[in-house]
């Protein structure tokens, strides 16, 4: 299946060669770009047939073996891009079959089963993960509030209408139900900020904007400052859907305390969410920096997690870290 190159071959050692090297660029550069994808593929089909009448010739191919090992590699990394950009084209099954009418295709033909399957692992991994993570945290609330150390009433009945609240919008989308849960929080334990936030948070969902600022209020006069009070209630409002509310409160701490890291590391998280990666790449460096110098050690410990998981995502996504093989 040899395809044309535009630069002038002298040997076949010399076409697999280039055909390394466009291919090597090529694996991180398909966003957007289709019919790269399916040209990757043909391209990969033709470096495997060259690869034995080179052997066969007794040329020393040990120098291109690991850049060969590595674009296979690459290319299996990146196989959700792949069968993505493939659908612009009619989509892997019906290029496979129009390429590999009949014989066995190799392994890269096959990238977008690969990805179910993938993906099904990993729905399998979640569920198990959450009902082993449920029946454990059942276990020591029952242990913890029950058993060993028992708590107020109160505390108790506002923990479990609080749950029941976050429940309701994470799961069912029952704002009302909900706000019934979270009214019940205040009126256990009035002097609990955690209660007013929440209830004013769903209100903003509501659109009962007068009704929140009331809430907003009363949680207020419990805290010491405004910088307390944005802290408090961004995370909230953000895990509610009042994301609007929750940047303009963490950009107003930043604007006053501009080495709060705090205010920096929740930052990254809605800027993450909105596909900001790079501006919340700084904001989480930035949260760590300022974390290290006060010495909250534990924030430091996060932001640095985060920091490695999005470099992985932007290199995948051939926005950084994508120097190709010379």
């Amino acid at each position: 299946m040899a395809r044309a190159l535009s630069v002038t071959r002298v040997t076949p050692a010399d076409e697999l060669r280039e055909l390394l090297t466009v291919n090597e660029k090529r694996v991180v550069h398909l966003r957007g770009r289709g019919a790269a994808a399916l040209e990757l593929l043909l391209d990969l089909d033709r470096i495997a047939e060259l690869w034995p009448e080179l052997e066969a010739r007794g040329v020393d191919l040990r120098p291109e073996l690991g850049r060969w090992e590595t674009l296979q590699a690459t290319v299996s990394q990146r196989a959700p891009v792949v069968a993505r950009e493939l659908r612009a084209v009619g989509g892997l099954p019906a290029a496979r079959a129009q390429h590999h009418p009949a014989g066995e295709p190799a392994w890269w033909w096959f990238l977008a089963e690969q990805v179910q399957t993938q993906r099904a692992r990993r729905l399998t991994r979640i569920v198990i993960t959450l009902a082993s993570t449920a029946t454990v945290l059942g276990l020591l609330y029952f242990l913890l509030f029950h058993v060993l150390f028992p708590v107020d009433p109160n505390l108790r009945a506002a923990f479990d209408a609080q749950s029941a609240g976050e429940r309701k919008i994470a799961v069912e989308g029952d704002l009302n139900g909900a706000l019934a849960d979270f009214r019940r929080m205040t009126e256990l334990r009035p002097e609990d900020t955690d209660g007013w936030l929440r209830v004013g948070c769903t209100l903003l969902r509501l659109g009962d904007t007068a009704g929140a600022a009331e809430n907003f209020r009363r949680a207020q006069a419990l805290l010491p400052n405004d910088t307390v009070l944005r802290l408090s209630r961004a995370p909230i409002c953000h895990v509610f859907g009042v994301s609007d509310l929750a940047e303009a409160d963490l950009r107003a701490v930043i604007a006053d305390e501009p080495e709060n890291p705090t205010a920096h590391y929740y930052l990254a998280t809605i800027l993450e969410e909105r596909g900001g990666l790079l501006e919340a790449l700084t904001a989480l460096e930035r949260a760590a920096d300022l974390a290290e110098s006060s010495g909250e050690i534990q924030l430091v410990a996060l932001a640095r997690f985060r920091i490695g998981m999005l470099m992985q995502q932007l290199a995948t996504q051939g926005a950084i870290g994508a120097t190709p093989t010379p």
